[in-house]
């Protein structure tokens, strides 16, 4: 599913999972705990790049979009609010900063991604 992701950083820091970011894994977050530990990846489509990476944390903004991970929903977070009345940023994938260079994403915060689960 196309969708717009950030850049999570937050390096030092511990993710849902427990995990503490580093800048060697690459990981995602998605916002459902249950992507907890799945395998996934992510392709940047404006240039090609794609990698492999695990989901170590959730978000971004919501913790039970479990319509948009699992079921082909559009993330809740594109609406511009979270389940928590917050407003968002319309992302609907954190990714960290190996999957970030990998992708060759842009400096700015974020850019359109795709992802899928892995078998």
């Amino acid at each position: 599913m196309i969708v717009k992701a950030t850049r999570e950083g937050l390096i030092g820091q511990r993710t849902a999972s427990g995990w503490l970011i580093d800048t060697t894994t690459p990981y995602v977050a998605l916002p459902s705990d249950a992507a907890l530990r799945q395998r996934v990846v992510v392709a940047n489509l404006a240039n090609g790049k794609s990698i492999r990476a695990i989901v170590l944390d959730v978000g971004p903004w919501n913790i039970h979009d479990t319509p948009y991970v699992f079921g082909g929903s559009r993330p809740q977070a594109e609406s511009g609010t979270d389940h928590f009345g917050r407003k968002t940023n319309g992302a609907g994938i954190d990714l960290g900063e190996v999957v970030w260079a990998a992708l060759g994403m842009a400096d700015s915060k974020d850019g359109k991604v795709n992802w899928e689960f892995l078998p």
